[in-house]
């Protein structure tokens, strides 16, 4: 069995419920993350030099993606069973979802959607909670493995694959800077997204970077479906201190070395 998922926490959860539970199935991880940077053409390489310009993203970073990407479609494809992990309530799950589901054509696979998964946590009173799950990420491999979440894979329908083709279409010819969750689906967003939140965690006073972002996560958590990653928010904190909204002392390629303030210009 070749399972699919998107990004590597949730390939390291499901690789250790998978050995608690002694399987030797495979894990296989997307780590691309196609909730930002254009998808039009979709070519990995356009998008690693759009991830360096525009969100000041390492070479080194955006250069092994490129290459993990190429071994990633050549395992994906050449599978025989395939389980594919996913929650529609995450970004980049969601977008890699409907990539993978584009690419795939006619081949065969069963889809694990966690969206509206029934799992059932322990609290400490020993009652039983089941909150909505964002991502595979959220999970620990005890919680996959007690609910035997690789049981409840299923087949798409050909409505469902031709939904969410037509859905990926769209998004590609609108090919916008970010693509955020609303409700149930992906809609574009543009470059300026997530700079009032960003703005909202900075004050007049000298802050590490790392801290502005760590606030700033924290608030996304509440508004799940525009979450980003930390390298995509302080890449937006360099833009906005391009734009004379913020000043910056320190090193500002990494986020430890940073201090960002309100600009006072």
């Amino acid at each position: 069995m070749l399972h699919i998922v998107f990004g590597e926490g949730a390939s390291g959860t499901l690789r250790l419920a998978l050995r608690q539970a002694g399987r030797d199935d495979e894990v296989l991880s997307f780590d691309d993350d196609l909730s930002f940077g254009p998808i039009d053409p979709p070519v990995p390489i356009v998008r690693a030099a759009w991830a360096r310009t525009e969100l000041y993203f390492p070479h080194a970073t955006t250069a092994t993606l490129v290459h993990s990407l190429d071994r990633f479609w050549h395992r994906a494809r050449s599978g025989q069973k395939r389980v594919v992990w996913f929650s529609r309530r995450t970004a980049s799950e969601h977008c890699g979802f409907l990539e993978l589901v584009s690419e795939m054509g006619r081949r065969s696979y069963a889809v694990v959607d966690l969206s509206g998964a029934v799992i059932l946590y322990p609290t400490r009173d020993g009652g039983r909670v089941n909150p909505a799950i964002l991502s595979m990420s959220e999970l620990s491999p005890d919680l996959v493995r007690e609910n035997a979440l690789w049981d409840r894979a299923a087949p798409l329908s050909a409505l469902e694959r031709r939904r969410y083709r037509r859905l990926w279409q769209r998004l590609r010819r609108e090919n916008a800077p970010f693509r955020v969750v609303e409700g149930d689906t992906v809609i574009s967003a543009s470059a300026e997204i997530y700079d009032d939140m960003l703005l909202s965690c900075v004050t007049a006073d000298w802050c590490s970077a790392a801290r502005i972002i760590a606030g700033a996560t924290t608030r996304s958590l509440n508004d799940s479906g525009h979450y980003a990653a930390d390298l995509v928010l302080f890449g937006r904190l360099r833009k906005l201190i391009d734009a004379g909204k913020l000043d910056a002392r320190g090193d500002l390629a990494t986020l430890r070395g940073s201090e960002l303030r309100l600009s006072l210009r």
